[in-house]
């Protein structure tokens, strides 16, 4: 069998795993789901789902890592500059992230934040560490921290609806904040 033939047989395999737990997760709390459930769901056995993943904790923590790595590639179209179009990009990929995941984890979105939250907050930190590299030298990491951060925590607030700002106005004052009006 050929090396492409087993990629393609991985991926399938991975993506039956992922769209297997986002359905069990629509039906039932995240700590009540089991490996037999996802294989079952899956339609692979238990040897197919421990030769990808450890556990379901891991599984759950590649799915949002994915997620939130391939919507700021989208969102910044690969584009890493440290301006305020792409900055606003940037909050609205965040934005997107925390919304995508609400949808397909209504059930358990509140129990997963801090784990949305960190993975996002490293993907995050990550860009812009990236974008920042030509402007910051010494200070670079700080800023890195306070910025993703901040995108973060204001993403949170108002995907948890406690906050009446818009997203256009969430994604405006942040930019200002960093000074890049």
């Amino acid at each position: 069998m050929g090396l492409k033939v087993r990629n393609i047989r991985t991926t399938r395999t991975r993506e039956s795993i992922f769209e297997s737990l986002f359905e069990l997760m629509e039906e039932k709390d995240f700590d009540k789901i089991t490996i037999q459930n996802l294989t079952e769901r899956a339609q692979i056995n238990r040897a197919t789902f421990y030769a990808h993943f450890q556990d379901k904790y891991e599984l759950l923590d590649e799915i949002i890592r994915k997620s939130a790595e391939e919507l700021i590639q989208q969102h910044t179209n690969g584009v890493c500059a440290f301006t305020k179009d792409n900055m606003m990009r940037l909050v609205f990929a965040a934005f997107e992230y925390h919304q995508q995941v609400k949808k397909k984890c209504r059930r358990n979105y509140n129990k997963i934040i801090p784990l949305l939250s960190s993975k996002l907050v490293i993907a995050l930190k990550h860009y812009l560490n990236l974008c920042m590299q030509e402007i910051y030298s010494d200070e670079r990491t700080l800023y890195v921290q306070i910025y993703a951060n901040m995108i973060n925590e204001a993403v949170t607030l108002h995907t948890a609806e406690q906050t009446k700002l818009t997203e256009q106005s969430i994604a405006e004052h942040i930019v200002q904040m960093i000074h890049l009006d």
